[in-house]
């Protein structure tokens, strides 16, 4: 093995060794790979690494090696508010690291088994715990792995389809506080903290109508999970609670174009079913005693109403020479928080993101970096938001401008075999 393979080797490994208790900044993460990483992840119709195990795996039938793929990704978002009134704050600024694997083993020349374990959807927002939104949100962390084994089949000549099953695990943590109006009169902290599992599958479809031309096209279930845990209140014994979140279903078609030598050019558009995101439910095991006594809450509601949602990605990567190749990308990402139910738990607006990267072989291993700069258009929040269907005051709503941008790096190690 090279020296330089060497150290990037260690280095990536160190690197996938400390993301055990990091989470993914965003909701839904995308950068699994970095050929697609840095091509605006237009990758369903080439899908020709083993990364296409999340973007589709029905590419899996053009690899001829077993092969083994370590990926790992960098992130670091920027988060500010202010205020009409001039009151500012900014979100605790961390380096995120989002860490995949995939393995691929050709059976024979009809069928390829594949195996990732990655992180599909992640969350990490921190703000001051004085802020003027503490009682919607100090808080929120959301941590996936998603383990997908998959099988590619060769159907015809010019094309091939894919199954594949996924086991997702999600841990979360929610915390807020409320305000208690009789003795001892101060905030109270609550912290729900739960994990859960829940299973879904993905199909994929891959076809070469003409030389030069590729459709792809990959579907990803709903999963439901229920996250059960404990839910930590101020001057109260812990309480027992389940959260249940649906991630969303999604569907991306595109078409890769490589007749003009040495470019391939590509075209993706993504569906995500975000509507199954209604509402944010904690169901508590016993009620507690609510911020006006004598009343009790036996659950704590909060609607989202999120809307579907479309992304357009392009990508293009040019050969600079046999087994060396640079990669170019750009994508348009709409938002699904509606105005009405926007908050800084995610606050979230439509994104554009423009990527750069490439890619070398070295003997059996192929080494990839990519890097995504994601630019959040200027979003107000002028709603009023409730808790069990009772708005806050208008002073605990955190109404304003928040502005945010992010800058992912990503780091790639295949070996052949």
């Amino acid at each position: 093995m090279p020296r330089d393979v060497a150290v990037y080797l260690i280095v990536l490994c160190m690197v996938l060794w400390k993301v055990s208790g990091v989470y993914a900044a965003g909701f839904a993460v995308l950068q699994q790979g970095t050929a697609a990483m840095a091509q605006g992840n237009a990758f369903v119709a080439q899908a020709d690494d083993p990364s296409a195990i999340f973007y589709n795996p029905a590419g899996l039938i053009q690899l001829k090696q077993p092969e083994i793929y370590l990926n790992s990704v960098l992130s670091s978002t920027n988060r500010t508010y202010n205020s009409p009134t001039g009151l500012h704050a900014t979100a605790k600024h961390e380096i995120f690291s989002v860490p995949a694997f995939y393995a691929v083993l050709p059976l024979n020349e009809r069928f390829v088994a594949g195996l990732g374990l990655f992180t599909p959807f992640g969350l990490g927002t921190e703000w001051p715990s004085t802020w003027a939104g503490q009682y919607l949100t100090t808080k929120s962390k959301l941590q996936t792995f998603n383990l997908n084994p998959v099988i590619s089949v060769k159907l015809l000549d010019n094309l091939s389809g894919a199954v594949g099953f996924d086991v997702l695990w999600s841990k979360v943590q929610i915390r807020r506080k409320t305000v208690r109006f009789v003795p001892p009169l101060r905030d109270i902290d609550n912290d729900f903290k739960g994990d859960g599992v829940g299973f879904g599958y993905n199909l994929g479809l891959l076809y070469e109508p003409m030389e030069g031309v590729k459709l792809g096209v990959h579907y990803r279930s709903e999963i439901k999970v229920t996250h059960s845990g404990d839910l930590s209140v101020s001057l109260l014994d812990n309480v027992g609670g389940e959260a249940d979140v649906v991630f969303p279903p999604s569907v991306t078609w595109g078409c890769a174009y490589s007749r003009i030598k040495p470019f391939v050019f590509e075209f993706d558009v993504t569906w995500t079913g975000w509507s199954t995101y209604k509402n944010l439910l904690l169901t508590l095991n016993q009620p507690i005693p609510a911020t006006i006594p004598p009343a009790t809450l036996s659950s704590i509601l909060q609607e989202k109403n999120w809307d579907d949602t479309w992304a357009f990605r392009f990508g293009a990567n040019y050969e600079l020479r046999p087994g060396m190749k640079a990669r170019v990308g750009y994508i348009y990402d709409l938002t699904p928080v509606p105005s009405d139910t926007f908050d800084p738990t995610i606050p979230d607006a439509n994104r554009h993101i423009f990527t750069i990267g490439g890619d070398t072989q070295i003997g059996r291993f192929t080494l990839g970096f990519a890097y995504n700069y994601i630019l959040s258009e200027n979003r107000s929040k002028a709603n009023m938001l409730a808790i069990n269907g009772t708005p806050l005051p208008a002073a605990n709503q955190a109404n304003g401008k928040y502005e945010s941008d992010n800058h992912s790096l990503g780091f790639s190690l295949s070996c052949k075999f």
